[in-house]
């Protein structure tokens, strides 16, 4: 029973869902759908800028931009003023504070995928003792690399903004495509990117301020543990 009311629930969602939102027009221009025929008001978030969109007689809102600058962007939708991702985009930025919506507009830049060798991401899970919880930390090994061979490899700390997380640097800023092409490119020398979630006190990540003994626990512990359990096991796992 439990199984056939969770696949009706499934098949209302995507009935509601616009399948082809966002829509990235040869010129670049991009077209944002969503379907609410019973909102009063629904605007396109983006930049900080709120543009209002259009209903059909469908209840399906609609708006096309001017022609963007190739980029990942990100974008909600705010109905009714309550702010949601788009639920028809499976591309999301991750964020502890307020996930968004990304599309992406290619134009030939260093973050996109093209025809070259590709590196591995690498997601590990470990306990921290220092900070007192489970988290995780990802690394990109680049193209050709075998962990049984005698080379090594310089390594990369990378660390993230505030409020992302472990994932911000591959989910959003796009690192391993990035050095990916850097490295096809003979522009960087081939190495290992270690990105870590970057809070010795993750309670630091709030929307109001934080007080000053918080911030200096969270780096005082996040230095402790980079130092002395995140890179010992890069140095013991890879060739680094």
């Amino acid at each position: 029973m439990r199984t056939l009311t969770f696949l009706i629930a499934l098949s209302a969602f995507a009935q509601q869902t616009v399948p082809d939102s966002p829509e990235v027009h040869p010129d670049r221009r991009v077209t944002f759908r969503f379907r609410a025929p019973n909102a009063k008001k629904v605007t396109v978030s983006r930049e900080g800028a709120r543009t209002p969109m259009a209903r059909d007689d469908k209840g399906v809102w609609s708006l096309t931009t001017a022609p963007l600058a190739p980029d990942y962007w990100d974008y909600t939708f705010m109905v009714d003023g309550v702010s949601t991702i788009d639920p028809a985009n499976p591309l999301m930025a991750p964020n502890l504070l307020s996930t968004s919506s990304m599309v992406h507009v290619p134009g030939g830049q260093i973050w996109d995928t093209g025809n070259i060798p590709h590196g591995v991401v690498h997601r590990h899970m470990y306990h921290s003792g220092i900070v007192g919880d489970d988290r995780d930390y990802y690394v990109y090994t680049p193209p050709g690399y075998d962990a049984k061979a005698k080379t090594s490899y310089p390594v990369l700390y990378l660390l993230h903004g505030f409020s992302d997380d472990a994932r911000g640097w591959t989910d959003v800023g796009r690192a391993h495509t990035i050095f990916d092409n850097l490295i096809a490119q003979g522009k960087a020398k081939a190495m290992l990117v270690v990105m870590p979630l970057g809070y010795g006190a993750p309670e630091v990540v709030t929307r109001g301020p934080c007080d000053p003994g918080t911030r200096q626990k969270n780096m005082d512990r996040f230095r402790d543990s980079l130092l002395t359990e995140l890179i010992p096991a890069i140095e013991r796992d890879y060739r680094a």
